[in-house]
C-alpha cells in the first residue's frame, strides 16, 4: 500500500469545494486510490490530503497521470498559499498486523 500525502495551506477565502475542483480528475470511473482531504482543526485553511494507492511503486508511476487533472499544479497554484508536506509512502504496517 502506498499513501501520497501533502499539508497545504489554502490562500485566505479559498473553499474546500474550490479546492477539490482543482485537482480531482473529471473522469473517477475507475480511479485507482481512496482519497480523504481533512482540515486542520487549529488552522481551516490547512488541509491534509492523503490519497491510498493499493499497488506497487511501478503500477502508481504508470498511473501518475491520472490522479490529477492535467493542469492541476497551475489549478492548484492559484489557490495553495504554502504546502508544507508532499511525499509518498510505502505502509510498513497497519492496525491489521500492530500486535505482530
Amino acid at each position: 500500500m502506498l499513501r501520497a500525502v501533502f499539508v497545504r495551506t489554502l490562500k485566505a477565502g479559498v473553499t474546500y469545494e474550490r479546492f477539490k475542483q482543482a485537482w480531482v480528475p473529471e473522469e473517477l470511473d475507475g480511479y485507482p486510490a481512496k482519497v480523504s482531504v481533512s482540515r486542520s482543526l487549529a488552522d481551516d485553511r490547512q488541509v491534509i490530503t492523503v490519497l491510498e494507492l493499493d499497488m506497487s511503486l511501478a503500477e502508481f508511476e504508470g498511473k501518475r497521470g491520472a490522479l490529477t487533472r492535467p493542469d492541476a499544479l497551475e489549478r492548484l497554484a492559484e489557490i495553495v498559499e504554502t504546502t508544507e508536506l508532499e511525499g509518498l509512502y510505502e505502509e510498513v504496517f497497519n492496525d491489521r498486523n500492530l500486535g505482530t
